[in-house]
């Protein structure tokens, strides 16, 4: 049987990570959307160029990229891309970055989830949607406004879709995962924040300074456990250190 993966934001991050880490399994074909080009060619791998900030064209491109698969086949998908958007305080940021954080973090990973409902809802096999949520949508952070309130949301839609899924009886498993902090872009864009704009930007650039930021390949270790073992969590909402 093959285990399809559906990973949104595959290019780089915690997305590549996974990306990689999928690929080692034999069993897995890895499907991967983003708006710049592949990271990586492999026979395994499918890439779609998909830009998930255009909503009115997303839930056509969504249910076009997942295939019908064989009877008996697993499938994941995997909504990991997510955007920081503008470190500021309210009042001195750009809206349009507002609203693009909310359109990409909470908008196109709930498409995704309907567009996979909707292909699999009656799929016989393993079925199990992932959202990488994040320690901020759990508590406030000045000068994350957007990306505290995304996450939050995130996190919310994935219960309810998780109850929903339970009602329906359809078999599909539901989680929201925080990565915990993670060696990536948004970390340096993090550490390069003005004082004024983000309170905590030492703290991060200790983080990094004192070697106690994860790697994104022992992130995809840990959020395999999930998708391989979804009986074992009895929580819709999980961090990634407490697995």
């Amino acid at each position: 049987m093959t285990h399809h993966i559906f990973i949104t934001g595959a290019s780089r991050g915690i997305g590549l990570g996974l990306l990689e880490h999928f690929l080692q399994k034999e069993k897995c074909k890895v499907y991967g959307l983003a708006r710049s080009e592949a990271a990586l060619s492999h026979e395994r791998y499918i890439h779609h160029s998909c830009d998930l900030s255009q909503l009115d064209v997303l839930p056509d491109q969504a249910i076009s990229i997942l295939p019908e698969v064989a009877a008996g086949d697993a499938v994941s998908l995997i909504n990991n891309a997510g955007l920081l958007g503008e470190i500021g305080h309210m009042g001195r940021t750009d809206v349009s970055s507002l609203r693009e954080v909310m359109d990409v973090n909470v908008s196109a990973a709930a498409i995704m989830m309907d567009a996979f409902i909707r292909r699999y809802a009656r799929h016989q096999g393993k079925k199990v949607i992932l959202n990488i949520s994040s320690g901020a949508g759990k508590r406030p952070v000045d000068g994350w406004a957007a990306y505290c309130a995304s996450k939050a949301a995130l996190d919310m839609l994935s219960e309810v879709v998780a109850t929903e899924c339970a009602m329906d009886d359809n078999d599909i498993w539901v989680f929201a995962v925080a990565p915990g902090v993670v060696d990536t872009q948004m970390q340096s864009k993090i550490r390069s924040a003005d004082a004024a704009d983000f309170s905590n930007v030492q703290g991060f650039i200790d983080l990094k300074e004192n070697d106690q930021l994860s790697t994104a390949a022992q992130v995809a270790a840990k959020l395999e456990e999930v998708i391989e073992h979804p009986e074992e969590f009895t929580s819709v909402l999980l961090d990634v250190r407490d697995i």
